[in-house]
């Protein structure tokens, strides 16, 4: 009886100890992909400040031209284009790793405990970044649809251009207001760019507190 649990104990403790090992090893490749997802948000975060660098000169380059004289149907196609990538914001962090960890319970793998919370804290701040993106995205959408109903600002956009096929369809008339710094459609146009701008600034802010947080981690 006493060789029969002898052999019993150290059957658990080999089994014990195997299966340490492979949380050991689960665990490492877990921190392994971590690591290459914060990796890759630190080069996309950088991008897109980046971006958001040339879309502001852009603003300000057609501001310029805003201010001076609209001569043309391409300068306002030129215009529109730089308005649709202003506007076009998001937030895409790589979360498939610490997502798959937290639905399978894989955190507690994690045996460092500073640098469990350490990854904890920042995707959560992803989570309260997420949100406040969401939010001002929101405050960008009502301001295109304000543009969007009150000008025909949007025909001269590169994906509905094509269908504008008539002189009657497209013509002066249709961007005349971007010559009349007085009209309410010019002076909207201007605040929608200035919202633009702002929210640029913004996302750059957070950009640069995220890759803060990455290098802590």
């Amino acid at each position: 009886i006493i060789l029969l649990v002898i052999g019993i104990l150290i059957a658990l403790g080999i089994n014990n100890w195997n299966q340490e090992n492979k949380d050991n090893k689960l665990g490492k490749e877990y921190l392994s992909r971590i690591q290459r997802d914060l990796v890759q948000d630190t080069t996309n975060f950088r991008d897109i400040i980046k971006s958001n660098a040339n879309l502001r000169n852009d603003i300000r380059d057609m501001l310029v031209v805003l201010y001076q004289e609209i001569n043309n149907k391409e300068q306002v196609q030129k215009m529109a284009a730089i308005y649709d990538n202003a506007f076009s914001q998001s937030f895409s962090p790589n979360q498939n790793t610490y997502k798959g960890m937290t639905n399978s319970g894989a955190l507690q793998l994690i045996q460092n405990i500073e640098l469990k919370e350490a990854i904890f804290n920042f995707y959560r701040e992803n989570e309260e970044k997420r949100e406040l993106f969401l939010g001002n995205n929101q405050w960008l959408i009502k301001i295109t649809s304000n543009v969007d109903s009150r000008t025909d600002f949007i025909k001269f956009s590169a994906e509905v251009l094509d269908i504008y096929t008539t002189e009657d369809m497209l013509n002066h008339d249709d961007w005349s207001f971007l010559n009349n710094k007085t009209d309410e459609k010019f002076k909207l146009i201007v605040r929608a760019m200035s919202a633009a701008a702002w929210n640029q600034k913004i996302s750059d802010s957070y950009y640069v507190e995220l890759i803060n947080s990455i290098k802590i981690v």
